[in-house]
């Protein structure tokens, strides 16, 4: 025992040094850029009912309200609708990567003190659009989709370098995979929850607005059965923890992303979650491989699929997970994987728009059809003879 001790702090080196290592190894900001994209038109939601009420001439003091502290300043109503009218800009400023950071610290802070003015404020929601803000006010994220990167090129500027450290993007991961996590986890716990009474009394509360809808008899009264919410309520609890843990391991990330993108559907249908379930979708893209033009779409153009196929990628493929190369003549399609694995025909095209942000919900199905799979082990089967070959 005594032995081993000496290598104890080696190891405990060893062990900062590589997470210290994994913090600060420079990774594309692509998905990060795209992201801000996204947030901006979440942050005009989040302001538009206090916009609302601005224009009606009402403000948070004209309410209930309790402020967080005493010494917190609080702004004349005049002063504090304008600052929240520079946040609405700064939001479509910082979407439009225009002035970048100037944009993004500033929605930032606007909509950061603008929460913390009241706890009435307060709402999980906006918290978490509070954290991914912070983020992108750190993250060097307008290099790429953006106004600046535009105005770089006009003028003949060469490209900033579109990497970065990679702990913003570990960190907003972490807070993604925490968020599913602990939801579930507290459900999880919660007697009321797990055993279903929450929901089902959700459903009897809105009992008269399901009736409204152009639901079928049988459809209505499996919604208000109390034995129905007995096991629905375990289904919720468990999807948001495989959230959670699935996005973290690559073989079932692309599965926990499907899933999310429907229990979001699902949660703004039957819940009124103000901007969560908009900013919790925008957020899944960070969840992206941080590597551009890693795979490589070998297209025929004088085939008009393929060509239509190259003409999409070009428009969609925000993340840049693709470089479209040209194909000799009468080839079919083809797509070179990041590990070398080699797809050809109608499983490239299902795999070519599993990969784009906006068709990747709709392709990902695809992926378990045999052709598919058969498609990618038959490589991946080659590619491990040829590795065992004598040399």
């Amino acid at each position: 025992m005594n032995v081993a001790t000496p290598h104890a702090p080696s190891q405990a080196r060893g062990l900062v040094a590589r997470f210290d290592a994994l913090l600060g190894r420079a990774v594309s900001m692509r998905a990060f850029a795209l992201l801000r994209v996204l947030a901006g038109p979440v942050v005009l939601l989040h302001l538009r009912p206090f916009l609302a009420d601005g224009i009606d001439g009402r403000v948070y003091r004209d309410a209930f309200y309790e402020p967080y502290a005493t010494w917190y300043p609080e702004l004349p109503d005049a002063l504090y609708v304008g600052l929240l009218w520079v946040a609405a800009v700064a939001a479509v400023a910082m979407s439009l990567g225009f002035l970048t950071r100037l944009a993004t610290a500033t929605t930032f802070a606007i909509v950061t003190y603008n929460l913390f003015l009241s706890t009435t404020h307060f709402h999980n929601n906006r918290a978490y659009l509070v954290i991914v803000l912070a983020m992108l006010a750190v993250a060097p994220c307008g290099r790429e989709l953006s106004l600046d990167a535009w105005i770089r090129r006009r003028r003949g500027l060469p490209a900033l370098d579109p990497s970065a450290p990679a702990w913003p993007l570990w960190l907003l991961r972490f807070e993604c995979a925490a968020i599913y996590g602990a939801s579930g986890l507290s459900k999880l716990l919660d007697p009321d929850w797990f055993g279903g009474t929450v929901t089902w009394q959700r459903v009897t509360r809105a009992e008269d607005e399901l009736q409204a809808w152009p639901l079928p008899d049988w459809a209505l009264s499996l919604l208000t059965d109390r034995g129905f919410h007995t096991g629905a309520a375990k289904f919720i609890v468990l999807t948001e923890l495989f959230i959670a843990a699935g996005l973290w391991w690559r073989g079932t990330r692309y599965a926990a992303v499907w899933v999310a993108v429907v229990f979001h559907l699902s949660i703004e249908v039957s819940a009124s979650v103000q901007v969560f379930s908009y900013l919790a979708l925008a957020v899944l893209v960070i969840w992206a491989v941080p590597s551009t033009r890693d795979r490589v779409l070998r297209i025929d153009s004088a085939q008009v699929p393929q060509r239509r196929l190259g003409v999409l990628v070009h428009r969609l493929d925000w993340l840049a997970r693709f470089r479209v190369e040209p194909a000799p003549p009468g080839s079919p399609l083809e797509v070179l994987d990041r590990d070398g694995t080699v797809i050809r025909g109608a499983p490239a095209l299902a795999f070519t728009l599993s990969r784009l942000p906006l068709t990747a919900w709709f392709a990902l199905p695809t992926l378990l059809l045999p052709a598919v799979r058969r498609a990618r082990r038959q490589r991946s089967d080659e590619r491990a003879m040829i590795a065992a070959r004598p040399t």
